[in-house]
């Protein structure tokens, strides 16, 4: 069972005989790939594979569960997307099977998952968003594989690594990133929790909000203030076991999209952890945690957005007159061209778009991808008939583009200003 899930949830919307046939179906098929990751494995432990032979061999077994990942889906959790779309309660069943069958270990080979390339998690993202159709969901998945392995495998020490990584390849445990805290956002200079060296290595408090995955979380990724100089504080990221004494997960702000995705709040009361429980491999974790991951998200979310919008267009188009057939058309040409870019910029900047150029392509990205959400929300407003699943789809659609609004209108605004200053 998951860290963090209640005996009395597991289970719970237990599937028909239907849906239960196909997950016995999915087993039977994933027993061979199964056997092939743990060969796999073993002999690159033994052997020690590397460069293009390890890439040959590795290659088309991340190929392979990418497919059969976009086929549970299809015959597992779309069918109740119109279930799990409006529910408050996770589905850890879901989730079980999903780690069970190693679908929550990509670009973790190395600790017991499958390997993939930044690309090669793009298109899974894709095709998992596209086939299973609740873009809450998805991004929670997202979300597990952006902290384990753009977080923890990268900052991580070898012992951390070690502590952690197996489980949360397998997905024994779900990891949690918590920067935001109430009344601040993620903002550094506004943040308040506080870590200090003790007798036994830190100790941690204070309180942080808005916490996706935070009630299924095992361990949480924690920003926290380790000191502070002529008015300028330094930052470090900490591991933080769920169960670790005085630690309290709250009720948090309620959020009502992007169902069955779960969010929380937490607060640290006198933690006391070890020492090694600071990613010491980050540094300053106001740029290698906060920033960095806000990137290394905003890029990948592209592909659940790209995913997302593919099932709007479909549950879009019996909707629509005939008369609206090239309108349709050129949305989902849009569509395509989005999906096409963002995955070409996760191509050329690895998965983190640091640089100015990259950087730039991702905000016209993300603008280009509101104004295609506006388009599809006003041809499906303006519809004959309705659709309740694609309405609440395109509310979960529409408040994803929100993320960073705010601070992409910033940036806008900022180069605005200075080509007209340029101009005069």
């Amino acid at each position: 069972m998951l860290a963090g899930v209640a005996p009395d949830h597991a289970g719970s919307g237990a599937p028909g005989p239907g849906a239960r046939r196909r997950r016995r179906r999915h087993a039977r098929r994933l027993s061979g790939r199964r056997g092939a990751a743990q060969f796999r494995g073993l002999h690159r432990r033994t052997e020690g594979l590397r460069g293009e032979a390890q890439a040959e061999l590795e290659g088309p077994v991340s190929v392979d569960a990418a497919a059969e990942l976009a086929d549970y889906a299809r015959e597992v959790i779309a069918p109740q997307a119109a279930d799990l779309i409006r529910s408050d309660d996770f589905p850890w069943q879901i989730w079980q099977e999903l780690g069970e069958a190693g679908w929550l270990g990509f670009g973790l080979g190395d600790w017991g998952g499958i390997d993939a390339t930044p690309v090669e998690m793009f298109d899974t993202a894709a095709a998992f968003a596209e086939a299973a159709e609740v873009v809450g969901l998805c991004s929670s998945w997202m979300g597990h594989h952006m902290i384990a392995g753009r977080v923890i495998a990268e900052f991580g020490s070898e012992a951390q690594k070690e502590a952690w990584l197996p489980d949360l390849a397998q997905g024994r445990i779900s990891p949690c990133i918590a920067i935001s805290e109430p009344g601040a956002g993620a903002h550094p200079k506004h943040l308040k929790t506080r870590a200090e060296r003790s007798a036994e290595g830190w100790r941690l408090n204070g309180e942080k909000a808005w916490l996706t995955n935070g009630p299924i979380a095992g361990v949480f990724v924690v920003v926290a203030i380790t000191g502070e100089a002529n008015g300028r504080k330094s930052f470090g990221a900490f591991l933080v076991p769920e169960d670790a004494e005085g630690v309290t997960r709250t009720e948090g702000v309620k959020i009502d999209f992007l169902k069955p995705s779960g969010h929380c709040g937490l607060k640290l009361d006198n933690v006391e952890l070890p020492g090694e429980a600071l990613l010491a491999e980050a540094g300053d974790a106001v740029e290698t945690v906060l920033k960095r991951f806000r990137r290394v998200e905003d890029c990948m979310g592209l592909a659940i957005k790209a995913g997302g919008m593919a099932v709007e267009l479909r549950r879009l188009a019996p909707l629509l007159e005939k008369e609206q057939a090239a309108a349709l058309g050129g949305l989902a040409a849009d569509r395509d061209l989005y999906h096409a870019a963002a995955r070409q910029l996760m191509a050329d900047c690895g998965g983190d778009p640091a640089s100015p150029e990259h950087e730039a392509r991702l905000l016209a990205l993300r603008r280009l991808g509101r104004r295609l959400q506006n388009e599809v929300n006003a041809m499906k407003d303006a519809a004959a008939r309705a659709d309740p699943f694609l309405d609440l789809l395109a509310r979960d659609m529409s408040e994803m583009g929100k993320i960073a609004l705010r601070v992409d209108a910033a940036k806008l605004s900022k180069r605005g200003a200075a080509m007209i200053g340029a101009a005069g």
